[in-house]
Formats: structure tokens, C-alpha cells, sequence
């Protein structure tokens, strides 16, 4: 599966990079987002990895069945500067989930699927604005996680 795909008006592949692996405490996880570019990209944090749970990110599916997210849903206008997430040149975000914040899990395999991610090239010196015309998609590989003997 390519990490990215076409969004807006461009279609050329994304100079970002993201990566997903099982943390160390049952039913975690972390999420990568890697700028290999040259220039800075912002990301936006709504229904990402980055919202902290205040949106459905994530699918997640045990024995072949979705569960119910049970985190909250925001409502929300038009983004400002802090629901942005500037990503400088050779930078590496990281973030840790705990799916249990979200979804009730129980003792077998579950598999993770993310929801494209929102992001949008950023020229140094230019006001952080999210500009819709500008976004693409960044897509984050799924991920097997397999329960751990400590789950909740």
C-alpha cells in the first residue's frame, strides 16, 4: 500500500512518511509521521492520530467485527492555528495511543486501520492557515496487535 495518495490538485507522491508499531503495554500503539522534505508541511490534527481521541480515527476489528468507538466527537468550525501541527524538514513526530481510551477490547488479535491523514505543504514565512484547496491525504499502514497477558 503507497503512503500516500493524490488529494486537491496535485498528484504526486508525498515527501512524508508515516509508520505504525505496537508499543510495549497492551493495546498500544505508536504512530510516526517523518517530513523528508525540504520544506516544512503542516498536518491537521482533526480525526488523526494527533486528535487525542476527540474524533473516529481509527477503525478497529476483532474476529472480522468493527467495534464501537466509544471516545468523544467533537464539533467543530473552521480550523485554526492550533489544531495545526507544523512539521519541520527532517523532523519526526511520535505518537502513543492507548486504545482502551476508545474501545472496549477483548483477549484476541485486533486489527488497526487509519483514516487518511490531512496535511498540506507549508512555505517558511507564510501565516499557518489551513487552505482545503491545498490538502492531501497521507495514509498510515494498518497494524496487527495481538493482545498482551496484562490487558484490561
Amino acid at each position: 500500500m503507497p503512503n500516500a495518495v493524490e488529494g486537491g490538485q496535485n498528484s504526486q507522491q508525498l515527501p512524508l512518511h508515516c509508520s505504525t508499531s505496537a508499543g510495549t503495554e497492551a493495546w498500544q500503539l505508536q504512530v510516526q509521521i517523518q517530513n523528508n522534505d525540504t520544506s516544512p508541511w503542516l498536518i491537521l490534527r482533526w480525526h488523526s492520530p494527533l486528535d487525542a481521541w476527540f474524533s473516529e480515527f481509527l477503525q478497529v476489528s476483532q474476529n472480522g467485527q468493527k467495534l464501537l468507538y466509544q471516545g468523544a466527537k467533537a464539533k467543530r468550525g473552521e480550523p485554526s492555528e492550533e489544531d495545526l501541527l507544523l512539521l519541520a524538514p527532517g523532523e519526526t513526530h511520535t505518537e502513543w495511543l492507548d486504545l482502551t481510551q476508545a474501545y472496549q477490547l477483548v483477549m484476541v488479535p485486533a486489527l488497526v486501520q487509519f483514516s487518511p491523514i490531512a496535511v498540506m505543504p507549508h512555505k517558511p514565512g507564510q501565516q499557518m492557515r489551513w487552505q482545503a484547496t491545498q490538502q492531501q491525504w497521507l495514509l498510515c499502514p494498518e497494524l496487527q496487535l495481538l493482545p498482551k497477558s496484562d490487558s484490561r
